[in-house]
């Protein structure tokens, strides 16, 4: 199974790609909201949901 950083690498590369791709901007945003933001927010929702303590 690949790391964390591994899987957000891949996750980053696929946002360039659809950004690079010659799909309408309409179709880039779903992409990119389907297949990069989402599993992105996945991989760290722990650090979303649960606040930093303080110091």
């Amino acid at each position: 199974m690949a790391t964390k950083l591994e899987q957000e690498e891949y996750l980053y590369r696929r946002a360039i790609d659809i950004i690079e791709s010659t799909d309408t901007d309409y179709d880039k945003e779903n992409l990119l909201f389907q297949e990069v933001w989402i599993p992105l927010a996945e991989l760290y929702k722990d650090k979303i949901i649960t606040p930093k303590p303080k110091d």
